[in-house]
């Protein structure tokens, strides 16, 4: 079985130079068979309107074969307004939307079964709770969805409810935000609360797996996405990006 994955920073395959950063679904690794191969596409700073604008899409459907599955997550750049190369709009009839669709429409067209998902919840607390840092654009995804008859895993909400469970401190962990002199790649320590450690990679892609585990109770043509999550697990990674690092400016937007 094949999994492509459409996404940004927050999803990306993360060397040895970027650690701890590292992206949810490399985890997600370990809760498959080792014969899983995973074709990672998402790639740093990226939107649905730079996914495609760039032709990592193209590249997308280039590779992509009959019978893949591919989980597709984007919104921490389409909000970005100040930046027109990035920016799309959650509003209905917008290009959010539309571009979602077309991800499905196309993947669809080769065969391949396509999984939305809401972005991962931001580590931002306003007086002990945790916010919604997403706006219109987890709803925006969840409608999207519906319309295209296509499953939807909703991580925004999961996300949030696990932060409020672990507080504004004890999430820290799951996190780039640390004290300087941790990490060698980090002398100076981060302070980031939209990238994750191993710890938050970890356990957002627990909360995934258990939703792919269900999906094919309404979607029974992903049966097969279904049984083999949580079986026989310890998979492998193809990395597919094939670029150098980028500096990405997700963290000094979102800081806490």
């Amino acid at each position: 079985m094949r999994i492509l994955c459409l996404g940004d920073s927050i999803m990306q395959y993360n060397d040895f130079s970027a650690f701890p950063q590292t992206g949810w679904v490399q985890e997600l690794a370990r809760f498959f068979p080792e014969t899983t191969e995973w074709l990672n596409f998402a790639r740093n700073g990226r939107s649905t309107k730079s996914f495609i604008d760039e032709g990592r899409f193209a590249r997308v459907m280039k590779e992509a074969e009959e019978g893949d599955f591919a989980l597709i997550q984007f919104a921490h750049n389409d909000e970005k307004s100040a930046d027109p190369a990035r920016y799309t709009s959650a509003e209905k009839g917008c290009a959010f939307r539309k571009n979602l669709s077309f991800f499905v429409r196309e993947l669809r067209s080769k065969g391949v079964k396509p999984v939305l998902l809401t972005p991962m919840a931001r580590r931002m607390f306003e007086n002990g709770k945790i916010k919604n840092s997403h706006g219109q654009y987890p709803q925006a995804i969840i409608e999207t969805a519906a319309e295209e008859n296509v499953p939807c895993i909703d991580m925004t909400a999961l996300t949030m409810n696990l932060l409020s469970a672990e507080g504004e401190e004890k999430s820290r962990r799951f996190y780039m935000n640390f004290d300087s002199a941790l990490y060698e790649n980090f002398p100076e320590g981060r302070s980031d609360n939209s990238h994750l450690r191993p710890e938050g990679a970890h356990a957002f892609s627990r909360l995934a797996a258990a939703e792919i585990k269900k999906i094919a109770e309404k979607f029974p043509e992903y049966k097969e996405l279904s049984d083999f999550c949580m079986s026989n697990c310890g998979g492998r990674f193809l990395e597919v990006s094939g670029e150098n690092s980028e500096i990405d400016d997700e963290f000094t937007v979102f800081q806490k």
